[in-house]
């Protein structure tokens, strides 16, 4: 009777054995495969309004929301949207050439063919580079993480979104 118990509680350890070690390799293929690169570029200018509440330009509280369209990395086809929400953080000028400068803490949702993608940070708003969160999505992007990174130029941004 123990020899019998024994070999069955040896069983059930090897066959306990063998799930885990499937479960960790099912994991780390679905975390490699999940793992995604999502290159696109905003076109400047796009349709973009503000919103100055005390009519003395942008400051503290007062947003700007924008939205247009989104082109594939080699700029040449459109492949969704774009739209932007962003409060005044820092204002730190309203250059008439420039634009408003300040900091932003800005959000923008991605909407292309196969589903959303949400981003959002901090924005000096003005030419330079730029890391965002991704904040989550919809269709193929359920449950997305990952960083966003932005490159403003005077054409528009170029976003790369490394997701995970």
């Amino acid at each position: 009777m123990r020899f019998a118990a024994r070999i069955s509680h040896h069983r059930s350890m090897t066959v306990m054995i063998v799930l885990v070690g499937i479960s960790a390799v099912g994991l780390i293929q679905r975390s490699a495969e999940a793992q995604t690169s999502v290159h696109v570029f905003w076109p400047a200018p796009s349709k973009a309004t503000f919103q100055d509440l005390d009519r003395q330009g942008l400051r503290l509280g007062d947003r700007l929301a924008a939205r247009g369209p989104l082109l594939d990395a080699s700029q040449t086809s459109r492949v969704g949207r774009a739209y932007l929400e962003c409060v005044v953080m820092i204002e730190i000028s309203d250059d008439p050439v420039e634009g408003p400068g300040g900091l932003y803490r800005c959000t923008s949702v991605l909407r292309l063919a196969d589903g959303d993608i949400t981003i959002g940070g901090l924005d000096p708003h003005g030419p330079g580079v730029y890391t965002f969160a991704v904040l989550g999505g919809t269709g193929a992007y359920a449950g997305a993480t990952g960083e966003a990174t932005l490159t403003d130029t005077s054409s528009g941004a170029d976003i790369v979104i490394d997701l995970r």
